[in-house]
């Protein structure tokens, strides 16, 4: 067993290191299972499962009857790892938040430093979009985009990467509270005058004040979370 576990292991460190190497790119398609199976010498059971697991990290597309194919490194996939843990360990809003509020501070802090006038620019437009804004939907989908593309400016894709899965995935969560609340707009208007402010300190690489704006601006969400709970809300029946 231990031998076929060995061998249906090097299937996938193979394809994988060629996928990372250049040698397979997003569109190529694999040999067939026949052709695995000699050239791994391995049984077909066993070519199977690595295709699954392959499949399963997101790096091949299987097509019934056309066969397998590589795939494009795509931000779903991390999503929902992350939602997998949330599900796994049934973490708490409160967890999910404090994972959020250490990723926002941890993005403004290496924005203050190396967002580009570009960045800042398109920062601006966002913002601008949203002062037009007045529904939930339209408000949450700008939001999203301006958090993303201030994770974009610290330069770093790995963070960037990181920050977009799981800002994909807690994004709605927090302010769709507000529809239990009578106090939407003032939310909405608060968040907003906190973004201009975000971008007020990168243009003047104030990091304190940009510290302590986003610090205040996670403070809305948790002051919707504290407002379900002396409601006797559930938080995951809102989800």
């Amino acid at each position: 067993m231990t031998g076929g576990n060995s061998l249906f292991n090097s299937v996938i460190l193979d394809i994988e290191e060629k996928i990372n190497n250049g040698e397979l790119k997003e569109g190529d398609k694999l040999p067939s299972e026949r052709e695995l199976t000699r050239a791994y010498e391995i049984s077909r059971h066993g070519v199977r499962q690595a295709l699954t697991v392959l499949k399963e990290k997101g790096l091949i597309k299987i097509t019934p009857g056309k066969g397998a194919y590589i795939t494009s490194y795509n931000e779903d996939i991390l999503t929902e790892s992350f939602k997998r843990v949330v599900q796994k360990y049934d973490s708490t809003i409160e967890e999910i938040l404090e994972v959020r509020e250490e990723l926002e501070l941890s993005v403004i802090s290496k924005a203050i430093s190396k967002a580009t006038q570009k960045d800042i620019d398109e920062l601006i437009g966002i913002c601008k979009e949203m002062d037009q804004v007045i529904d939930v939907s339209g408000f949450l989908e700008s939001d999203l985009k301006f958090h993303k593309a201030l994770a974009d400016s610290t330069q770093n894709r790995i963070l960037a990467a990181l920050v977009h899965s799981f800002f994909e995935m807690t994004e709605e969560s927090p302010f769709l509270l507000t529809k239990y609340t009578s106090n939407f707009l003032d939310i909405v208007t608060t968040a907003q005058k906190q973004h201009w402010i975000m971008i007020e300190a990168l243009e003047t690489r104030n990091l304190d004040l940009a510290i302590q704006t986003m610090t205040e601006h996670m403070e809305l969400f948790k002051e919707e979370v504290d407002l379900l709970k002396l409601n006797n809300i559930n938080f995951k029946e809102v989800r």
